[in-house]
């Protein structure tokens, strides 16, 4: 199931059709089994386009899209409904402060990605100063979802069970594998220092960022190898892998830095903390849509038909 923006359609799903007119017997009326029709909701009936001046009403393309995609859009939903309600139950807000603070951190990002020059001249095809750029993203409505959405990964990565790990890819599965026996006779540590002197392998190794999550919500390379993931978390704190096999066909060397049992603080309690990590390493898209895919585990969902009982064919 995978989460779109534009679910409340499935909100505006089309009344069902009056029974038409019947006779009423003399005495007595027959009981009626059926539940009265619902009020007709005015939003069926607004008019979004036009074909030849010929109307398109909003009833008409939700029920044309319930018809060809009706359980890939309930699902959607069902994930857009459990995000939103698991954001109000732990009481995430963002304040103005914190939004531009996150926009600083994304706008760093795309000038480490394309190289300041390249950031100069698309502020000044937009027209804009950094500061403005900032302010803009951070004023966005959909960027105060976004990071909503970051610091409630955040928190289930600060509050369940999880490892800490530090990693090194390598595009060479032979020079990765010479890496984890020298991390095996030394330390993980000194391999690592001894790797950053290494001149000729600029560009065929890298040693990653430490990233804490739980089971679920690996970084992305990690995630994409499940096999990689499981053995991880039987690892002991300071055991070191041998070279294992990521996604993209990066070889990785990974060293289990820190383990951490669960602890469910109230999200009020580590909110300071929460916006400290997220700084420190944003979320990935991946792991936020992981965290998402994952809410449906604790609910009871039960999917119903047109034809259910009390559906009366709607």
């Amino acid at each position: 199931m995978r989460l779109l923006p534009a679910l409340p359609v499935l909100l505006l799903a089309a009344a069902c059709a009056a029974p038409g007119p019947r006779e009423t017997p003399a005495a007595p009326p027959p009981s009626n089994t059926w539940d009265p029709p619902p009020a007709s909701n005015p939003q069926d009936e607004a008019v979004v386009a036009f074909i030849d001046e010929q109307p398109v009403r909003w009833r008409d393309v939700v029920d044309r899209a319930m018809t060809a995609r009706g359980k890939e859009l309930i699902d959607q939903y069902i994930l857009w409904k459990l995000r939103r309600d698991r954001i109000q139950e732990l009481g995430i807000r963002n304040t103005p402060g914190e939004l531009r603070s996150r926009a600083k951190i994304g706008l760093d990002a795309k000038r480490a990605q394309v190289g300041e020059e390249a950031l100069k001249k698309w502020l000044a095809a937009q027209k804009l100063t950094e500061a403005e750029a900032i302010d803009r993203l951070a004023q966005n409505p959909d960027f105060d979802e976004v990071v909503k959405n970051e610091k409630a990964v955040t928190y289930t990565m600060l509050t369940e069970a999880s490892i800490e790990i530090d990693t090194v890819a390598f595009t060479d599965a032979q020079e990765a594998a010479a890496f984890a026996t020298l991390a095996a006779r030394t330390s993980f540590g000194d391999a690592a220092e001894r790797l950053a002197l290494t001149p000729n392998l600029q560009g065929k190794a890298a040693h990653w960022p430490r990233h804490r999550f739980p089971q679920g919500l690996a970084p992305d390379a990690i995630a994409a190898a499940p096999e990689l993931e499981k053995k991880l978390f039987t690892m002991k704190k300071g055991q070191t892998t041998g070279a294992e096999k990521a996604s993209g066909g990066i070889i990785v060397v990974v060293n289990v830095a820190e383990t951490h049992p669960g602890d469910p603080a109230p999200y009020a309690k580590i909110a300071d903390k929460v916006m400290t990590e997220l700084l420190r390493q944003p979320p990935s898209s991946e792991q936020i849509q992981l965290w998402i895919e994952r809410l449906p585990q604790s609910k009871r969902i039960r999917y119903e038909d047109r034809y259910t009982p009390g559906n009366k064919g709607r």
